[in-house]
């Protein structure tokens, strides 16, 4: 019997060893496809124009913030501790019948910001977010498939969708550049990462195979869920994730033009795999979490040593990297990206231990957390992105991820205690 069990728990650590280094690969290759996507868009659409393709990914971005209402965080509880694969893809079935709700609500919100923001008169804007707004939908569906993913554990999957679009988007862009580089408007490539990423949506509607039956159940479950879990999480992503999208769009409006917004997100571009590897190895460790008592120290020592090796790889790489893959002209984002990785790597390890938390279902604790956080970093961005514009936004990020590291081990150490 003992022989047995310790087999069982012999291959459990093999499997999470396993999945452990397949996400790390497939973020690594997501990465790496997603950086030469970057070098390539800077070339094809210049300063200007990369910074207003830059501008309007962080408006979809703060959109998937917005408009989800803690029912993304309470499906994967839901399928987290249900071994039930019928109630699973029941829940994936309510779910898009929920998001093309919440679609319909954003849509109304950008129709009506378009209209209102200074920011998008003045770098003529409008129109491209008009034509946008009608496959936005994209977005929230991105946005749930990886919370929902983490939480049936489907990492092959979660893996394939998260290299497998920016794959072939980086070989478009790569025929864009050869063959038509002086013919390709922003319009375009905004319409193509769209098809990229509507390749990955498909993928994960094939696989779950969703079910209407019990639907009026599955519903009344996640609402349930929501109100009791879901909700209090939302809240606090609200201010602390809300926050952080918000930092493009406020330099947008301190500047004359996008070009900031440009060498920012080419920095956070770079700077956020710091904050990728503690929450790779928390999210194939999620499930494992809803059991444990603790996180194991061996752990965290290794997630520690990584992440900071990666850190000082960073520093020394910045301005060869930049330079090299785009260009001169944006050698300004090298301090940007030095400043952002300190502020990733301390992001990285909230996050770690909030995957405990979250697994646990300690909403309130990370609804706290979070507006701590949140009211921090837009607090922070507010006043020094008016007086240094990105580089305020920079040094907000390393304010705010101090606080984040330190009011999430403060109530880890207190679930720890209460075990």
């Amino acid at each position: 019997m003992f022989k047995l069990l310790n087999l069982l728990k012999q291959k459990s650590r093999e499997k999470n060893v396993h999945q452990t280094a397949l996400l790390l690969a497939s973020t690594i290759l997501g990465l790496l496809f997603g950086f030469t996507t970057n070098s390539l868009l800077t070339r094809i659409l210049g300063k200007v124009e990369y910074g207003n393709f830059a501008f309007l990914f962080n408006i979809f971005t703060f959109c998937q913030v917005i408009f989800n209402f803690g029912i993304f965080f309470a499906i994967a509880r839901l399928v987290a501790i249900s071994n039930d694969e019928k109630k699973t893809r029941g829940y994936y079935a309510v779910a898009l019948c929920l998001i093309f709700a919440l679609y319909i609500m954003m849509s109304i919100s950008l129709i009506i910001f378009s209209n209102v923001s200074t920011a998008i008169e003045k770098n003529d804007l409008f129109q491209i977010l008009m034509i946008s707004i009608p496959l936005g939908w994209i977005y929230i569906v991105i946005n749930f498939n990886e919370s929902f993913l983490q939480g049936v554990s489907k990492i092959k999957l979660l893996s394939l969708t998260r290299w497998l679009p920016k794959f072939i988007f980086t070989l478009i862009l790569v025929v864009i550049f050869f063959l038509f580089k002086n013919n390709t408007s922003i319009t375009t490539v905004i319409f193509l990462n769209y098809f990229t990423l509507l390749i990955s949506c498909v993928l994960v509607y094939y696989n779950v195979k969703p079910t209407l039956a019990n639907f009026r159940k599955r519903l009344y479950e996640i609402f349930i869920a929501v109100k009791q879990f879901g909700f209090d999480i939302y809240l606090g992503s609200l201010v602390a994730t809300g926050s952080g999208s918000l930092s493009g769009i406020l330099i947008s409006y301190f500047s004359i033009n996008n070009v900031d917004v440009g060498y920012f997100t080419l920095a956070t571009l770079l700077s956020s795999p710091l904050a990728l590897i503690p929450n790779i190895i928390a999210t194939v460790q999620f499930k494992k979490f809803a059991n444990s008592n603790k996180i194991q120290t061996s752990l965290t020592l290794a997630t520690l040593a990584l992440s900071f090796g990666l850190l000082i790889l960073t520093m020394i790489l910045a301005r060869f990297v930049i330079t090299a893959f785009f260009g001169d002209e944006y050698v300004d984002a090298v301090i940007l990206l030095r400043v952002l990785s300190f502020g990733y790597i301390l992001y990285g390890f909230g996050d770690f231990f909030n995957r405990f938390l979250l697994a646990k279902g300690k909403g309130k604790e990370l609804r706290n957390a979070s507006i701590y956080i949140g009211i921090t970093l837009l607090v922070a961005n507010f006043i020094m992105i008016s007086l240094y514009g990105a580089m305020g936004a920079a040094i907000a990020r390393i304010i705010s991820g101090l606080v984040y590291v330190l009011v999430i081990l403060y109530y880890y150490r207190k679930e720890v205690k209460r075990c």
